[in-house]
């Protein structure tokens, strides 16, 4: 079936992402077909992600066609830069049967050029990791809600995680709500808000993850820690039955007394616009440089240095309010 055929007909949102390998719940997807991480032994296939069936659920299968060199599998918006909102997944599988070798990678953000941490946050995430080495040990399944802030540190260290006891519901529905500095998980039992609620966190802090051009990501794969038997797993498979993302609201910022101006001056190259403001109140504003914030003195002026031909907007708030908006062309 053809990315134009896919059964899902949910409408595409009016930023779906380019065109990928198919269309699915409001949202355009690439089907993973390049080698890598995480995957132990580097081997993903495109062919291990279905297309949406006639329910409009995507199956995600983790393959072995030799026995001794497992394929994994993983799709991801082509959208990039999701952000603030609300984010959330329903899946069909029992994942205490998890093989302990295997990773479910439900769904995660991920920005590989938004170091240390890659604005990865893992809404519902569950393995046994191996399931232990040596004297005794036994890993149990568990899953995970958390974010990395620093990925060159190891586990514990460089993410701020809670992980949880699996169940054996075979459908769960999670849910994951980014804030600027807060984030709040849900994972309920069945599908939707209705049935038990499992498990829920808050985490809050100045490592929690700003929006950057992160994609959303589902992946089934096999780690190669752990002291288990990576080779030599059997087939598994999940089915996810929806998604949906809904955009943080955005609160219009109130109208103040503040009057700003701005002109622009070219020195050997570099752009020098001046900024100038009267009827601001406080001993400090801020300054909106296309919708940045940045914290400047209320002096009545600021000069913002720069190269190249673009249009900047400025606009400058109080705790009153902000200012006109004003648009420069270099």
């Amino acid at each position: 079936m053809s990315s134009s055929q896919a059964a899902d007909t949910t409408p595409l949102s009016s930023d779906p992402g380019p065109a990928g390998s198919f269309a699915w719940k409001g949202f355009n997807w690439e089907k993973r077909f390049w080698g890598g991480a995480p995957q132990y032994n580097k081997l993903f296939s495109a062919n291990n992600v279905s297309n949406p069936d006639v329910n409009g659920h995507i199956t995600m299968s983790l393959t072995n066609p030799t026995g001794a060199d497992p394929v994994g599998a993983e799709f991801q918006s082509t959208r990039k830069g999701f952000g603030y909102g609300t984010y959330s997944t329903t899946v069909e599988k029992n994942v205490s049967l998890l093989q302990k070798e295997v990773v479910w990678g439900c769904l995660f953000t991920y920005d590989p050029l938004a170091a240390p941490g890659y604005n990865e946050i893992d809404l519902c995430e569950a393995s046994a990791w191996g399931g232990g080495a040596s004297y005794g040990e036994s890993w149990p399944v568990t899953q995970g809600h958390g974010y990395w802030f620093d990925a060159s540190k190891p586990p514990g260290q460089g993410n701020n995680t809670v992980v949880f006891d699996v169940t054996s519901d075979p459908v769960l529905t999670h849910k994951m709500i980014w804030e600027p500095g807060k984030l709040t998980f849900e994972t309920y039992a069945g599908e939707g808000y209705a049935g038990p609620l499992l498990k829920r966190t808050i985490l809050e802090g100045s490592t929690v993850p700003k929006p950057a051009e992160e994609q959303i990501h589902f992946n089934l794969w096999v780690t190669g820690g752990g002291g288990g038997d990576p080779a030599h797993v059997k087939p598994e498979s999940v089915v996810i039955r929806d998604f949906s993302f809904t955009p943080a609201a955005v609160t219009p910022l109130p109208v103040s007394a503040i009057t700003l101006t701005a002109v622009n001056a070219k020195v050997k190259g570099v752009n020098n616009t001046t900024v100038r403001w009267t009827g601001a109140t406080g001993t400090g504003v801020t300054l909106l440089v296309n919708g940045v914030r940045k914290a400047v003195p209320n002096t009545g002026s600021y000069i913002n240095k720069f190269k190249g031909s673009v249009t900047t907007t400025y606009q400058l708030c109080d705790t009153a309010g902000c200012s006109n908006i004003v648009s420069i062309q270099t």
